[in-house]
């Protein structure tokens, strides 16, 4: 199955439906959209991050970042969940979407039960055997 490998606390707030866009500076191609993909929590920065959230953002993502910093179970290094790609286009409209580059419009997202740990991650798309 193809995964994505994404910076916290990115990857955990599109696992949980609350980020519905990815940005990225090139367009998703064509053979993706519609279908399923793995998302990896990449293990980078050395398991720290900063955010700079709108307002309309922070309201969103508050919650799950709140709790997650508080507990301290963010993961990194791990399969988290599973998301369509439904579209791909610049200027969408949500609160999410940058302006000036492609908007990865992200649909039915699915949180793991039980991440899948210690799993390297790659530049753009990439293969994970489910089975493993």
């Amino acid at each position: 199955m193809k995964a994505i490998s994404i910076k916290q606390p990115w990857a955990s707030l599109i696992a949980h439906g609350i980020k519905d866009i990815e940005n990225r500076t090139w367009k998703c191609p064509q053979k993706y959209l519609g279908q399923r993909i793995l998302i990896h929590a990449s293990g980078c920065h050395g398991k720290k991050f900063e955010i700079n959230l709108t307002d309309e953002q922070m309201k969103q993502a508050f919650p799950l970042i709140s709790e997650k910093s508080t507990s301290g179970k963010w993961e990194f290094g791990a399969i988290i969940g599973s998301v369509v790609i439904s579209d791909c286009i610049q200027n969408h409209p949500s609160v999410w979407a940058e302006k000036d580059c492609w908007n990865w419009v992200l649909e039915d997202a699915v949180l793991f039960d039980k991440p899948i740990m210690n799993v390297n991650g790659k530049l753009g798309f990439w293969n994970y055997d489910l089975e493993e």
